[in-house]
């Protein structure tokens, strides 16, 4: 018999979606986003997911500060393993923060459709994922968010949404066993909520390192989980065939594309106050980034 067609990568857009958010035009709805995350495109056609933020944090003139900061922030960051944050707004009507898009299911959805990782991909993915944080850290900024939810799985490697939470609570340390939760979930297909549940029914190579992950203990437990870079083939076969799905064109493409063309976005002459400057972020090496008690992920470091 054959195999069903995997789910759509997105949604149409519902009544009262923009059309437009910053300039760029939106395409769809993205399905296994937290929160409302919409693919968007620039003039130029390069894809990115725009996540409109909670109207209750735009109320706050401190918010939009912060996140102002934590946007500049962040874009120091380089590492192939992060989806990189493209623009960001913040004003009293909302905010919002586009970053890369990444043509992947999120992990979660991902080990929801497939199940549990094979020991191999998970070791790539703990690999992946300790040196996106690693990039985060040295530029002086805690993820806060992550979990299944926030990483995309794609041909080329796992992609961590670089943004992360929009004002973490945490410093740099908490994101050690936030890590372990996630190569957790990846190796078992099971939900974790706290630092012990799942470990009986992890692979036993896995089961020690994660353990250690899980207490705080670092950098050996990421050395002892070892791991190759991503390469073609990272993924199981049950992950690869939902891949097309995210590299289809979205529904109602062709209906946006008669709209006409998009204004290019007027990089700090909108009667919004855009938060970012129009050059792209500086290239690895220009910020040294501030100094930060943090974990050092690197392996045997």
């Amino acid at each position: 018999m054959q195999s069903p067609a995997p789910p759509p990568a997105c949604e149409p857009l519902r009544p009262g979606d923009p059309a437009l958010v910053g300039g760029y035009r939106v395409l769809a709805r993205l399905r296994d986003g937290a929160g409302t995350v919409y693919l968007a495109t620039t003039q130029s056609g390069v894809r990115l997911a725009v996540r409109r933020l909670p109207a209750r944090l735009a109320d706050d003139a401190g918010f939009r500060s912060r996140l102002k900061a934590r946007i500049t922030t962040v874009q120091r960051a380089r590492s192939p393993y992060l989806a990189a944050v493209f623009d960001g707004h913040a004003d009293e009507t909302g905010a919002w923060v586009a970053t890369e898009h990444a043509p992947g299911p999120s992990l979660a959805w991902a080990v929801a459709e497939a199940g549990a990782l094979p020991v191999t991909a998970v070791r790539t993915l703990a690999r992946a994922l300790a040196e996106a944080l690693q990039a985060l850290h040295d530029a002086g900024a805690a993820h806060g968010d992550l979990t299944a939810s926030a990483v995309r799985l794609t041909e080329a490697g796992p992609r961590l949404d670089a943004f992360g939470a929009p004002d973490p609570a945490g410093p740099p340390a908490d994101d050690v066993p936030h890590l372990g939760r996630v190569a957790l979930h990846a190796a078992t297909g099971r939900a974790v909520h706290d630092d012990g549940a799942g470990l009986d029914a992890c692979p036993d190579e896995l089961r020690g390192p994660l353990a250690r992950i899980l207490a705080g203990d670092h950098p050996e437990p990421l050395a002892e989980l070892g791991g190759d870079a991503p390469r073609p083939g990272w993924l199981p076969s049950g992950v690869a065939a939902l891949l097309p799905a995210y590299l289809a064109e979205p529904p109602g493409r062709d209906d946006a594309a008669a709209a006409g063309p998009v204004p290019a976005p007027r990089w700090g002459r909108s009667t919004r106050p855009v938060m970012l400057p129009p050059a792209a972020p500086p290239p690895p090496g220009v910020f040294a980034g501030p100094p930060a008690t943090r974990p050092d992920l690197r392996r045997g470091r």
